[in-house]
């Protein structure tokens, strides 16, 4: 077993394909009990980035805490995109993703390209020639 914090571009951002069992429940999450908690977190975590400053020796802002997801790798070709079988953290992981796709969509409508193809799930194309 093996314990690592990662950010949700690290969770979302490499080529894995994430597996719920048979056996997970269906997703339950509602507005009041757990969306709401969740956005007003996301929302806090915002707020102090935006705080503050963005100088030399500033103090960071200290990473959120968004719970533990634990996932098993899957046997498969080296050749394809690897596989997680999610055991815990599901209902999480499927709210991120949601909220990750909702922000792109907004920021792809009214924000700057550059932001928009930074939330894609696609790869981002080369400037280059």
């Amino acid at each position: 077993m093996k314990a690592n914090t990662l950010t949700p571009a690290e969770i979302f951002g490499n080529q894995i394909r994430y597996v719920v069992p048979l056996y997970q429940r269906p997703y339950v999450w509602t507005k009041e009990a757990q969306w709401k908690p969740l956005w007003d977190d996301v929302r806090a975590l915002a707020d102090r980035v935006l705080e503050t400053p963005d100088v030399y020796g500033a103090p960071p802002v200290p990473p959120h805490f968004l719970g533990a997801i634990v996932i098993d790798q899957l046997p498969g070709p080296v050749t394809h995109i690897g596989a997680r079988s999610v055991i815990d953290g599901q209902q999480r992981l499927t709210t991120l993703q949601l909220l990750l796709d909702a922000a792109q969509s907004i920021v792809e409508q009214h924000g700057r390209p550059v932001d928009a193809s930074a939330l894609s799930p696609d790869p981002p194309m080369s400037l280059g020639g």
